[in-house]
């Protein structure tokens, strides 16, 4: 009987230092991030970020004050939503050793009709940190962009 406490104690010490494989946790994020870009073009950017935002996801909009709750975001993203399309390419994602947060970050377009009634296009950059669910799942908890410079 007391090896086998002995061997339970083991074994649940054992899957307590379950070990994360970033690399592939990294690979995952950054599909993750690639699938939600996707859903902004197929369903619009509203749609899409209703969608992969945590609850109380923070979103971080240049010249503008913070938005916080999910809802927030989505009700101010939708208000204008036929009126742009938000297309982004992730360009690298890390994943800390606990494998329970990470971030993206990559290049945006954003493509809007402008007052004359021309498209016209804004370039920038973003950043999202993503936490990982009880499910499994990834989501943004933050959101952050600012433009730069066009290509």
């Amino acid at each position: 009987m007391k090896y086998f406490f002995t061997f339970l104690l083991l074994v649940f010490v054992s899957a307590c230092n379950k070990t994360i494989d970033t690399q592939k946790e990294g690979e995952i994020l950054i599909q993750t991030d690639r699938e939600f870009a996707l859903l902004s073009l197929e369903s619009g950017a509203a749609e899409a970020f209703n969608q992969y935002l945590t609850d109380n996801a923070l979103q971080l909009p240049a010249t503008r004050n913070p938005i916080q709750g999910r809802d927030n975001i989505y009700d101010n993203m939708k208000e204008n939503q036929d009126k742009y399309t938000l297309d982004w390419s992730p360009q690298y994602a890390e994943v800390s050793n606990s494998g329970e947060l990470g971030y993206t970050w990559g290049t945006y377009t954003l493509t809007f009709t402008g007052e004359t009634g021309e498209e016209q296009k804004s370039y920038g950059k973003y950043l999202n940190v993503w936490k990982k669910q009880t499910d499994g799942s990834w989501k943004v908890a933050v959101d952050m962009g600012n433009e730069s410079p066009g290509p």
